[in-house]
């Protein structure tokens, strides 16, 4: 099993600017007519932020602004949990994040919310890893909270990311935050039953893979569930006369098929393009997919407007003579 150990991350927050601080230092005027302007955003009452600076940032991004905002003003000791948590541990949001952040509420305040702030009452995680001084309930505990107040392909994404290992250089590993497996979050799962949402936890857990290598692959592996395909084998290595030439998708040995994810974002962003420009790393995956093809029957591709339709998702892979299970 993979131990399991607290962590600090260090993950700086925004710049925020509150009216603690504006009225402290006799700025407040100054900063109610910023806000008039637009130049900047409320993201919270008293917490605001540049509007330049928050339309830079992804969807992502802004909801972690979002809870970093609601640090500013919650009590210490407050553990954020569900979405919060995951967007702050950088687990997949298929779908929008939701309006308000999610605080672990003790037994004394009843669960009740306020302010923007969703008080969950549950059971305290004794395994938090702790955020520019505020806790966060940790990557097993976490996944298992959304998977149960999810639908089943955004609790896949979630799980298949919080057991699919980090790699040098994001974010978990960067940090040192400790890997999990199934055995892990199966025991908390079964330390903490009954609780509402069990049953799609467990679903998504058993479903779950971390061989599935990017929420772009859950969400297919989940649509070819759906449709009643057979499973792949995931990450699967191909070689020939001159050696590796690389890890598959999806693989269906039987029916000699390939199958690719393709999310468009290695030709975009650093962490993937590794110092080369756009056209190499698109000459790079032609020459790869020419020495795959040569390996097996047929090899389909797909971006995220397929995977997210079962129907093109079905056509593109019964073209390439991938039949339903029997």
């Amino acid at each position: 099993m993979a131990r399991h150990h607290h962590g600090v991350i260090d993950d700086s927050a925004p710049p925020f600017e509150t009216s603690r601080q504006a009225r402290l230092a006799g700025t407040e005027r100054s900063l109610a007519r910023r806000l008039a302007r637009g130049d900047l955003v409320r993201l919270r009452p008293g917490v605001y932020l540049s509007s330049e600076l928050w339309q830079s940032y992804d969807v992502d991004a802004k909801f972690r602004a979002r809870v970093f905002a609601a640090a500013e003003v919650t009590c210490p000791g407050t553990v954020f949990s569900h979405d919060s948590a995951a967007a702050l541990l950088r687990l997949p949001g298929l779908g929008p994040w939701p309006q308000r952040v999610n605080v672990l509420g003790s037994a004394a305040s009843g669960g009740r919310s306020s302010a923007g702030i969703h008080r969950l009452s549950a059971p305290d995680d004794p395994e938090a890893v702790e955020i520019n001084q505020f806790s966060v309930t940790s990557l097993a505990r976490t996944a298992i909270d959304v998977s149960a107040r999810a639908d089943f392909a955004r609790a896949v994404c979630m799980v298949d990311a919080a057991l699919r290992p980090a790699r040098r250089g994001e974010f978990r590993h960067t940090h040192g935050v400790a890997d999990v497996d199934k055995a892990r979050m199966h025991e908390l799962i079964a330390g903490r039953a009954p609780f509402p949402g069990l049953a799609r936890a467990k679903l998504a857990l058993a479903f779950g893979d971390g061989d599935s290598g990017s929420i772009g692959e859950s969400i297919s592996r989940v649509q070819m569930h759906l449709i009643g395909f057979p499973p792949p084998m995931l990450q699967v290595p191909f070689y020939d006369d001159d050696g590796l030439i690389g890890y598959v998708d999806f693989f269906w040995p039987q029916f000699g098929l390939i199958g690719e994810f393709d999310g468009r974002v290695k030709y975009r962003e650093r962490e993937y393009l590794r110092g080369q420009l756009p056209e190499e790393v698109v000459w790079a995956e032609k020459r790869r997919e020419d020495r795959l093809r040569r390996r097996v029957r047929s090899l389909a591709r797909w971006d995220w407007q397929v995977a997210n339709d079962q129907r093109q998702l079905a056509r593109r892979l019964r073209s390439h003579g991938l039949p339903l299970a029997a």
